[in-house]
């Protein structure tokens, strides 16, 4: 069908890896409590579609309660789904081929990461108040995560972030 927009499952990586990510026993001896990763349309609708997947995935990690009290919970979700919509975002424009995203839990702490084919590393611009709003999503990204970073992988590079999770590790 042309014009729709299909999302195309992720094929894991023989250790069960997200694409690009360290093993997990070279990582730490935590063991991953959730999972979940998707190729994105190289598309706008991919920001919109991100979120979505970022709430309902949360969601249904947590149950049906969460996002639903306007509490802590419901503030990091909302901060993830902005953060995610700025990295997708980053990707589509400034990236090439098909955008990852992929969401890990792990020890209370969600982890969300953007990954594209471009090999130059994302970078937060320098900006001043003069400048347009174009080029502040990195800045947004640092202002709300509990800490992002940008990492080399085998397509290019993944921009990923950190939000605490209100929580316990068992979600």
């Amino acid at each position: 069908m042309a014009g729709v927009a299909t999302l195309v499952p992720v094929t894991r990586l023989p250790d069960g890896a997200l694409p690009g990510e360290r093993p997990p026993e070279a990582d730490d001896d935590l063991p991953f409590a959730r999972r979940a990763c998707w190729t994105l349309p190289t598309a706008p609708c991919s920001t919109r579609r991100a979120r979505r997947l970022v709430r309902a995935t949360l969601r249904a990690w947590t149950g049906s309660e969460f996002l639903a009290a306007g509490d802590a919970a419901t503030e990091t979700a909302e901060a993830a789904e902005l953060l995610v919509s700025e990295l997708v975002t980053n990707a589509l424009r400034h990236g090439r081929g098909a955008p990852v995203l992929a969401l890990l839990v792990r020890d209370g702490v969600l982890r969300c990461e953007v990954e594209d084919e471009a090999r130059v590393p994302a970078r937060v611009r320098d900006t001043t108040p003069d400048d347009d709003e174009d080029g502040r999503g990195l800045l947004i990204v640092e202002s709300l995560s509990r800490c992002w970073g940008t990492r080399p992988t085998r397509r290019g590079k993944a921009v990923w972030f950190e939000l605490a999770l209100p929580y316990g590790p068992s979600c």
